[in-house]
């Protein structure tokens, strides 16, 4: 017998693309806020696909943001006027001052984060690799090019801290006690963030964006930049949340970069892009010892034949490297469906020390159009790269990361 749950599912099923897209042709034309558009997908995904029973065990990515985890960090008031009393993302307790007119953000990740508070100009020196990097965030400002060096990568040199003169060291990727030892030779107040990721700890990012605005005023752009991620994956999730089983492409990313290019052996089994539009990823279900977030996780080329997905991405940066072991003649181009049906796909890369998280959702977003495009039929993703490029570096430069990588495109066997 069928219950009221199975009708309303077919029913979402048989008329979800079209309604989707039309109210979300209807948000976009109205030009609805990024925050109330979050509150209105939330309202959506609650009221419709968990009504309709949609269920996927653990590997959608619905989380409007509406219910945060209790707050990691704090500030208040310092003991001594014009100063703050500041608990960082590590527990440690920290006096800054109240005013903070300059900054300089060490180690993975931490300048990425100043880009996406529009907070450059607060900025006083740069680790030496950021000048010589192309990542996004100095294509989008590449004065962040012309400051003063201050020392290497991953925490930068003392006395050049200490002549750069800034109010504030902002440190990733860190220990308690060596954000306290950076802070005791420099004299210069450290705060500790996390940066999180996009799979699991979502949240951990948001809370260190909440807390380096909260003391760089920047308060307004955080809130935005968040209902802005957490109304775009919501959208996401709407759209491909009650796609059923037999019209999901069985997927596989390859090609993942990790401190520099990768053969097509090289994939991600919890591929945020994958997993905010419930691709099934080939992958998934890889062992937790074959896993290995920093360092790459490898597989053998005889399981990718095993596996045989429909469809095939390739992180571009890694071309070089992964296209060789798919060109035609060789036995993966001989053995694998996608290759020889032509489903062979770019993406941007986003492990550049460490996460690009624009990539990350503009990856989703190309990778749903390919594996669903009827959901996706009203998406050039051109002009939706463009869009979220903006959203997090306020810039509109998909085009010069296009030239530089090529943008997503479908991959032919010439180009391999």
């Amino acid at each position: 017998m069928t219950s009221r749950a199975d009708h309303l599912t077919l029913l979402y099923r048989s008329v979800s693309s079209e309604i989707v897209i039309s109210i979300l042709s209807v948000i976009r034309a109205v030009k609805v806020p990024y925050a109330a558009m979050a509150l209105l997908l939330a309202g959506i995904v609650s009221a419709g696909i968990v009504l309709a029973g949609c269920s996927d065990s653990g590997h959608s990515d619905i989380d409007p943001g509406t219910h945060p985890p209790p707050q990691r960090w704090s500030v208040a008031p310092g003991s001594e006027p014009g100063t703050l009393t500041v608990r960082d993302m590590l527990g440690r307790t920290v006096v800054v001052p109240e005013q903070i007119e300059s900054v300089i953000a060490l180690r993975a990740g931490a300048l990425r984060m100043l880009a996406y508070l529009d907070a450059v100009d607060l900025v006083v020196g740069i680790e030496e690799p950021e000048r010589r990097s192309d990542r996004p965030y100095l294509s989008a400002y590449p004065q962040l090019r012309e400051l003063p060096p201050v020392g290497p990568h991953m925490g930068g040199d003392p006395e050049l801290l200490v002549a750069a003169r800034p109010d504030l060291l902002f440190l990733t990727f860190t220990s308690r006690g060596q954000a306290d030892d950076l802070q005791s030779r420099t004299g210069i107040p450290v705060i500790g963030l996390e940066y999180g990721n996009f799979s699991d700890e979502r949240e951990l990012f948001f809370s260190s964006l909440r807390l380096k605005a909260a003391l760089i005023g920047r308060t307004g752009r955080a809130d935005s930049l968040i209902a802005g991620i957490n109304a775009s994956i919501s959208e996401l999730a709407i759209r491909t949340c009650l796609v059923p089983d037999d019209e999901r492409p069985r997927t596989y990313v390859g090609g993942v970069s990790y401190r520099g290019p990768r053969g097509i052996n090289s994939t991600e089994p919890f591929y945020p892009p994958f997993r905010f539009i419930n691709a099934r990823n080939v992958a998934g279900d890889l062992p937790a010892r074959l896993i290995n977030p920093i360092q790459g996780t490898y597989i053998d080329i005889e399981q990718l034949i095993v596996w045989d997905p429909d469809v095939l991405f390739v992180d571009l940066f890694s071309l070089r490297t992964a296209g060789p072991d798919i060109r035609p003649g060789t036995p993966l181009a001989r053995s694998l469906s996608a290759i020889r049906n032509g489903e062979v796909y770019g993406v941007l890369p986003y492990n550049n020390y460490a996460a690009n998280y624009e990539a990350i959702l503009a990856n989703a977003w190309y990778a749903a159009t390919v594996l669903y495009p009827d959901r996706f039929a009203d998406i050039v993703i051109s002009e939706k790269a463009d869009e979220i490029f903006h959203l997090f570096l306020d810039k509109h430069i998909y085009d010069d990361i296009r030239a530089q990588y090529g943008g997503f495109r479908r991959l032919h066997p010439e180009q391999l």
